[in-house]
């Protein structure tokens, strides 16, 4: 079962094995991934992997981050804004989002390491595949792998010609297209652009403003130039994306500390979809990169350099809707109230640079070697402003406080994995990654407004008064009370981890593999982005820490069925916790970042694939995930035993595909129906959660006999099933983001 490849993994070949044996009707597929940097059938690799090929994602009309949730088993999805996204894997996801902080999911492109959340959810269209590996990744993948990483692998360009464009028009708006040109520029020279455009109308109805919110309108283009000379090969990739919404549709869903929720649904009748909010909100981003990799073959073995420049930025605004200051009413008053308005805005800049040497097969043995430099510069103001909202006066704002938290991260790692072959029937991996990172914080809280008796003045940005002096807070005297007090603080910390593992792979058949796997996990440290608390500003926060105990089997038991299979138990220490909570001189609180407690997780995953005819294949999964918290103390509460935030205990997916030759082509059809359990988002309140998910999806299609022509009708949602795909606590309430309604629509592609 061992396939004694070396590592260079020419995307060509890759892509050429992908579905190699798919062709042959009610067979099951060769799926060739690199999760071991090291072009490997999944079947042969001791890990949980998930592995969609692009074909693949195409004909179940997926390109995204949410998407791929719904079809792999561990992995949850929630989306605050396009710049604010919450991958969870196996239960491990990201407390702050902050410039300080990083997220738990490491996500790469074409081997560049995408940390933050404003360029992890990008278009997924013209792919080779994507992979999805469970459990710590720390040896091979690092960079806050500590939950698992996920491997995105773009489409190369070769020298056939390749031309493709598509477009699908659906309900609600929906209007998308796509399309790439490919083909040799010279001998050694190939080269391609794709581009994408995504569009549909407003989700949610805002009935105050009448309008339509949680739009969507984005654009992305990828050129790439592959560069081939003896025994070398170099691939230089641009990438450009941008989105520009109007604001995510965000409503109460648990009631606040005054009653705006409850009058304006019974003032205008608003339910399902719809919201009242008095803020006119948006969401912006945009995003590039360029990335240079080289893949340089050697008698003993492959050298690869990955070097990358990544830019992100993202500007949001939004009303945080029934959960004022201090439960602060207008003067008056008014049952509408007074609202927090919050505008963030972020500017991300990375640089990394990999060198990595994969040796081929020496007899019994073959190993991994490689170094890791990432630089990360992140700037992030936020300002907060109140906004007293009615129907018959408009809007006016009413003071402003201001945070500001930068942050520039260094990290140096090293790392090693080597693979010995015992016997015919027994291998042995052990590795370990050793890393070094450093960070420099700079935070910066003022007031530059008085309270709502004194003077009422908006300035954005900088903070000069009427009189030209620079205002800072004093306590209760802000306009919200957000800030508590003034002041620019300077703090930096370093942190080191060793991380190992150790796997013992079983193959007594050619057929299946059973292996067992330790390892650890690690997520830096860092400092949170809590909004005018100086102690909390200049208190780091201590790194994470997971040991994951797994066994698992690969099994194609026969040439029509095939199960993969693990259970796991995961000790997860130093847990970074998000409270919103008091703080000292105000009584609003705001959002703390601290290192609160442990838990404990365990659970099970199993897909399976089968083909009982040749012209019907069946497939889905089913993972179970039971988290428990320990020794978590918030506010003096004890809260022990609570579980893990976007960690559902149960999630399935069942799916469906009948294919059927004719003379002018081939046709199919395909249902699919995933289920999600609720998911806490909060450790404090039970009632802050996501909903649990029943989606119904189908499709049919027709592909012409010389596969130029391919027509599909689709489904999404296809019961309109109502839910709120992410929920955030802010005061005493919770304000939910609504899911997708049911969607359908037409895509044709042309292909040559």
């Amino acid at each position: 079962m061992y396939r004694k490849r070396i590592a260079f993994a020419i995307s060509s070949a890759v892509a050429a094995s992908f579905l190699s044996s798919g062709a042959q009707a009610g067979a099951l597929e060769e799926v060739i991934v690199t999760a071991q940097h090291r072009a490997q059938n999944v079947q042969d690799v001791p890990i949980a992997v998930t592995a969609m090929s692009g074909e693949m994602m195409a004909k179940a009309d997926i390109f995204d981050l949410s998407g791929i949730a719904q079809h792999t088993p561990g992995l949850s999805y929630s989306e605050f804004a396009p710049g604010q996204v919450y991958p969870a894997l196996r239960g491990i996801s990201s407390a702050d989002d902050g410039a300080g902080l990083d997220n738990s999911a490491a996500l790469f492109l074409d081997g560049v390491y995408i940390g933050r959340s404003a360029g992890i959810n990008f278009d997924m269209f013209d792919l080779e595949r994507i992979e999805v590996l469970r459990g710590p990744q720390g040896t091979l993948f690092g960079r806050n792998a500590i939950g698992g990483a996920i491997n995105v692998v773009s489409q190369k360009p070769t020298q056939d010609t390749h031309l493709k464009f598509g477009a699908t028009v659906g309900n609600e708006g929906i209007l998308r297209y796509q399309g790439l040109i490919s083909g040799g520029l010279s001998d050694n020279v190939a080269g391609k652009i794709t581009f994408s455009h995504r569009e549909h109308d407003g989700y949610v109805r805002n009935v105050l403003l009448n309008k339509d919110l949680q739009d969507e309108d984005s654009d992305s283009v990828r050129g790439q130039l592959v560069f081939s000379a003896g025994s070398s090969e170099w691939t230089l990739t641009a990438d450009y994306m941008e989105d520009d919404r109007d604001d995510m549709g965000r409503t109460p869903i648990v009631e606040g500390n005054y009653p705006y929720p409850t009058y304006i649904r019974e003032e205008m009748g608003t339910s399902g979809r719809e919201n009242a909010q008095p803020v006119d909100g948006f969401s912006k981003r945009e995003a590039y990169g360029v990335s240079l990799q080289g893949v340089i073959e050697f008698d003993s073995g492959v050298f690869t350099t990955i070097t990358a420049f990544r830019h992100g930025e993202t500007d949001w605004e939004m009303a945080s809707i029934g959960a004022p200051a201090g439960g602060k009413s207008a003067p008056d008053g008014n049952p509408y109230g007074v609202d927090v308005i919050d505008d963030i805005e972020e500017d991300i800049d990375t640089f990394s640079q990999e060198f990595r040497w994969t040796s081929n097969q020496m007899g019994n043995f073959n190993y991994t070697a490689g170094l890791f430099f990432f630089t990360e510069e992140t700037d992030r103001p936020e300002r907060f402003r109140l906004d007293m909202k009615r129907a018959d006066i408009g809007q006016f704002p009413i003071g402003i406080e201001y945070t500001r938290t930068e942050n520039e991260t260094t990290s140096y790692a090293a790392y090693g994995q080597a693979n010995w072959e015992l016997s015919d029937t027994l291998r042995l991996t052990v590795g370990a990654r050793y890393t070094v990172d450093e960070k420099d914080y700079r935070a910066t809280a003022v007031n530059c407004g008085l309270d709502l008796e004194g003077t009422q003045f908006e300035m954005w940005p900088g903070c000069l008064g009427p009189d030209g002096e620079m205002k800072f807070a004093e306590p209760g005297k802000g306009s919200l009370g957000i800030i508590a007090e003034a002041f620019i603080v300077e703090p930096d910390d370093d942190w080191n981890d060793f991380s190992p593992m150790v796997s013992l792979q079983y193959t007594p058949s050619g057929d299946t593999m059973f292996f067992a796997t330790v390892s650890k996990g690690y997520k830096s440290g860092g400092f949170a982005g809590s909004q005018g608390v100086e102690v909390a500003a200049t208190t780091p926060v201590d790194p994470e820490d997971v040991i994951n105990y797994e066994i698992g089997v690969k099994s194609d038991i026969t040439d029509t069925f095939r199960i993969n299979a693990s259970a796991f138990y995961m000790d997860y220490q130093d847990l970074q916790v998000v409270r919103f909570g008091p703080v000292p001189s105000t009584p609003f609180g705001t959002f703390i970042t601290t290192n609160i407690g442990e838990a404990d997780i365990q659970g099970l995953e199993a897909e399976f694939t089968w083909y009982p005819t040749e012209n019907l294949r069946l497939g889905g999964f089913y993972a179970y995930l039971d988290t428990d918290t320990n020794d978590l103390e918030i506010n003096g509460v004890d809260y022990s035993g609570a579980p893990l935030t976007r960690a559902p205990e149960n999630s399935y997916n069942l799916n469906a595909t009948y294919t059927v030759i004719t003379g002018s082509g081939t046709v199919e059809a395909a249902l699919d129906y995933s289920y999600t359990d609720e998911q806490r988002t909060d450790y404090i309140k039970p009632d802050i959660i996501i909903e649990e998910q029943k989606l119904w999806d189908a499709r049919i299609s027709w592909t012409s006999s010389d596969e130029t022509w391919n027509v599909s009708l689709w489904g999404k949602n296809l019961a309109d099933e109502e839910y709120i795909s992410h929920m955030y606590t802010i005061g005493p309430g919770g304000i939910g983001v609504w899911g997708a309604p049911r969607t359908y629509g037409v895509t044709a592609t042309w292909s040559m």
